[in-house]
């Protein structure tokens, strides 16, 4: 009974998962469940295996390697047995496998099991190459793509059990610790799997268009795409606004920043959580496994947002996306309009709005095209405030593609309806009113401007 009570001791938290055998084995010692002469047979059955498996890399010839190659070996023994040993239950279900049954016929049930992993993990690989982000950053393709490769190429699960024998330089928003070999590789998989799901949710473009505003050197730059494109998202939604184009702009920041500034970190800590709740509303996520990796994300995000708090720098957290196309030739797809008589609803219901909000949220809502949008601003009778707030919701692509078309600087005016020269009027206003850089390539990029 004693020593029953003595298994329960035994947190399987505090086992090293890597070295998982020998911390538990070391553990039960400690606690005196296993006694000196139980660790000597253990130790004794150890080196059987390990003679038995240096027999059989040498074809039998010899009994003799070099002691660091040796210490491998065993090293790789020893994770195999823990393998198997994690299925157990608990603690007292492990050890009493230990005693029971030689270490050696535990080490071929391990084997058995990290072939098992092996042909998840080769499936799960196959699954991420389906689901590839289409980016141009460096780590994520050649880690993804020939990296990932070469573990299974070179993976000797017979000597090298515990070995990976490649660099994962592509980091994870939740990297994987205290795991190695097959299980490192499994987990790795696991998680990128899940990142890059919950990427496939958003245009590659938009996604592009984002890293670039993250950095523009993003392609050579080591970093989690996923944590980027999360972060703006909740951005997004904590301003009120879709989150599926990521179209953070300045004017959206200030309304998050709002929302933010004054707030304890409990507080902040509870709008991130609420805005990840809408977050997967809108983008339709059921996946039980993608909802809790995208909440086990959630501590760098907050993190970083009490941190842009305290600091007042929530541009460096809050990214707005950058448009590189904008510096080389134009070119802007208007998309296809509506049924004309859905198109009428649309209008006669804005004309029946008292409020710019509910005028906004039908737009938001029924408008999916630039074709339509620009009817709209020309047939919906807004006021110039009416139209500046929908220009706010617009990228720069969207504003540039209309200023090109509504060229305000066109001194013949005369053919121009009143619309119209509304709507040129609060393009060239708006405009005026963009960061230095942002004017500059809304500008360029339309011919306003030399090169």
């Amino acid at each position: 009974m004693n020593n029953i009570e003595k298994l329960f001791l035994i947190d399987r938290q505090k086992l090293n998962e890597e070295f998982y055998f020998r911390s538990l084995i070391e553990e039960a010692s400690s606690l005196g469940i296993i006694d000196e002469e139980d660790v000597e047979k253990i130790q004794y059955q150890c080196l059987e295996l390990l003679n038995h498996k240096i027999e059989k890399l040498n074809r039998g010839e010899s009994s003799s390697v070099r002691v660091e190659i040796a210490e491998k070996i065993m090293i790789s023994n020893l994770y195999t047995v823990g393998i198997w040993l994690k299925t157990m239950t608990d603690a007292h279900e492990a050890l009493k496998e230990i005693k029971e049954t030689n270490i050696s016929l535990i080490y071929e049930k391990g084997r058995k099991r990290i072939d098992t992993k092996l042909n998840s993990a080769r499936h799960i690989h196959m699954m991420v190459l389906k689901n590839l982000l289409k980016t141009e950053n460096y780590t994520y393709n050649a880690t993804l793509k020939d990296g990932i490769k070469g573990f299974f190429k070179i993976y000797n699960p017979d000597y090298e059990a515990n070995e990976i024998r490649i660099t994962a330089d592509y980091p994870l928003s939740i990297p994987v610790n205290n795991l190695a070999g097959i299980e490192f590789m499994l987990k790795y998989l696991e998680n990128i799997y899940y990142e890059n799901m919950f990427c496939a949710s958003f245009s590659p473009d938009d996604i592009e268009h984002l890293l670039f505003g993250y950095s523009e050197d993003y392609k050579l730059l080591v970093i989690n795409i996923y944590e980027i494109v999360l972060t703006a998202a909740i951005g997004c939604k904590i301003a009120e606004k879709r989150a599926m184009d990521l179209n953070l702009t300045k004017f959206h920041r200030k309304i998050a920043c709002d929302v933010l500034l004054g707030k304890s970190e409990k507080e902040i800590r509870q709008i991130v959580i609420n805005a990840n709740r809408d977050l997967q509303m809108e983008l339709n996520i059921n996946n039980i496994n993608l909802k809790q990796y995208m909440k086990d994300s959630l501590t760098k995000v907050i993190s970083a947002i009490v941190n842009a708090a305290k600091l007042n720098t929530f541009e460096n957290v809050f990214v707005s996306k950058k448009y590189p196309e904008l510096r080389s030739k134009f070119k802007f797809d208007y998309g296809i309009k509506m049924e004309d008589e859905l198109y009428r609803s649309i209008v006669e219901e804005i004309f029946q709005c008292r409020y710019l909000s509910d005028k906004l949220l039908i737009i938001k809502r029924k408008i999916k095209s630039m074709a339509d949008m620009e009817d709209l601003l020309l047939d919906a009778e807004l006021t110039d405030n009416e139209i500046n707030a929908v220009l706010h919701g617009l990228d720069i692509l969207e504003i540039a593609a209309l200023a090109k078309r509504h060229d305000f600087r066109e001194e013949n005016i005369s053919d121009l309806s009143k619309e119209e020269l509304k709507l040129r009027n609060c393009l060239k206003n708006f405009i005026a009113m963009q960061s230095d850089n942002q004017k500059k390539l809304i500008l360029k990029s339309i011919g306003f401007m030399e090169e």
